[in-house]
């Protein structure tokens, strides 16, 4: 490297890489997700895919612990 835009170019591809091998280490039920980030024009930075994926989680979570509760908010009239 000889100069500073070497080492910011390097930078970028090794962070690049460090998320396509996330991306792909993925479980399949997060493929929605992986889609959306490598559909995009640019690549979002490795911290920005951590949050994307982990509020997919969370999202899943809340839904999965939201739809085994024994109330409903619906109520139907037979």
């Amino acid at each position: 490297m000889v100069c500073n835009a070497n080492a910011t170019t390097l930078n970028q591809i090794i962070e690049k890489d460090k998320i396509v091998e996330f991306l792909a280490s993925l479980k399949p039920k997060f493929d929605q997700v992986r889609v959306q980030i490598l559909g995009r024009g640019k690549l979002p930075t490795l911290n920005e895919v951590f949050a994307m994926v982990r509020s997919e989680e969370n999202r899943r979570m809340v839904m999965l612990r939201e739809s085994n509760t024994n109330g409903s908010a619906i109520i139907t009239n037979k």
